[in-house]
């Protein structure tokens, strides 16, 4: 079943609609779901009745974004770790980030430092990702040992400590080459990240409405309005929102908008300066406006998780419907970024041993 989101024409919906009233009646009588070809196997086993429901009621018109959830609020602001005192956080700045759904800038490098990384980050933008085997800039904290490092300072894993948990895991990472004159990112938010497949989630939390994955954004050029900073629906993590297909905005290669109100007072337009982050729930709504300059405007980000939570469950290759590929695994693993993993629940990555082939494969060719 192709998932693409995208308006469809009247005799696809004809075709569409029965077979989904089909699968959650499949779904409801707990019918056996092994009979089933894989793609109708997994809308059986990871949908839930709202998302058919929503797709049914408006005839294949609207459906929700990502698994819905709804944010629970914590019953204490207290962080969960003790920290060096220069990177604690306080009670109201952790009840600002559970009211707001983000939280900064932080400062962690200077800007020496963003200027030296920055050169290394360009020089990979068109060069295979070693764990992929094409050209992404995904998952490069595998194969590049200085970008992991910068992930790795305390300024950013001691914050995420006190928001998660001691024992944290970098599930994935990406480089933002915004080009010059590119286009915005529009308003976009997930959750389990079904938002790529539309079939399986990547993550798999034991409950959605907790907090369980945040985002670290780190600004290696600074992100200004001209050039396209980050742009945040303050409270909007409160729940998944749903999208309605086609129209004029797009995300990559998929066409829908999402559906939630756009009062201007609530958009937070959050300049961040080089070396500096932004951690953030990625249910937060979340997008970036066009950069107006001449100049390239580049950020990395990496997506964290406690050690309870498993990722690419009994996956060998993971599908993203919008940036047009498939992801095979095999070289793929999660990376302990601070604590220890004592559940492995997940595929790991050797990181110290893959950034030692890198430095004995650099030694070779020179």
């Amino acid at each position: 079943m192709n998932l693409h989101p995208k308006v469809r024409p009247l005799w696809q919906r004809a075709v569409i609609l029965p077979a989904l009233v089909i699968l959650m009646a499949y779904k409801a009588l707990h019918l056996p779901k092994g009979i089933l070809p894989r793609a109708l196997r997994s809308i059986v086993t990871h949908w839930d009745y709202s998302m058919f429901w929503v797709l049914i009621g408006s005839g294949a018109t609207r459906a929700y974004i990502d698994q819905p959830c709804q944010f629970k609020m914590p019953s204490s602001f207290s962080p969960k770790v003790l920290v060096a005192p220069e990177y604690q956080l306080k009670k109201e700045q952790i009840r600002q980030f559970c009211e707001d759904g983000f939280l900064g800038p932080f400062d962690a490098f200077s800007r020496e430092d963003m200027a030296e990384f920055r050169i290394q980050l360009l020089s990979s933008e068109h060069t295979k990702s070693k764990t992929y085997g094409f050209c992404t800039p995904r998952d490069r904290h595998l194969e590049m040992p200085s970008l992991w490092e910068h992930l790795k300072h305390p300024a950013i894993t001691e914050r995420l400590a006190q928001l998660l948990g001691p024992d944290l895991l970098c599930w994935r990472s990406q480089i933002f080459f915004k080009g010059p004159r590119s286009p915005a990112i529009q308003f976009h938010q997930a959750s389990t990240f079904m938002v790529e497949d539309y079939l399986d989630p990547a993550v798999f939390p034991d409950d959605r409405n907790e907090l369980f994955q945040l985002t670290v954004w780190l600004a290696v050029d600074d992100a200004t309005p001209e050039n396209g900073c980050m742009q945040f629906v303050r409270g909007s993590h409160d729940r998944v929102r749903t999208v309605k297909f086609g129209g004029e905005e797009g995300f990559y290669n998929a066409q829908f908008s999402l559906e939630f109100d756009r009062d201007p007072s609530r958009i937070v337009t959050l300049p961040v300066q080089s070396g500096q982050f932004v951690i953030f729930a990625e249910r937060c709504i979340h997008g970036s406006p066009p950069n107006t300059t001449d100049h390239y405007r580049l950020a990395l980000n990496a997506r964290i998780i406690p050690t309870h939570v498993p990722v690419y469950t009994n996956k060998e290759k993971y599908r993203s419907v919008y940036n047009g590929g498939k992801y095979v695994l095999k070289n793929w693993g999660v990376a302990v970024l601070r604590g220890e993993d004592s559940h492995q629940l997940s595929r790991t990555a050797d990181i110290d041993q893959l950034h030692s082939q890198v430095a004995k494969r650099g030694q070779k060719a020179a």
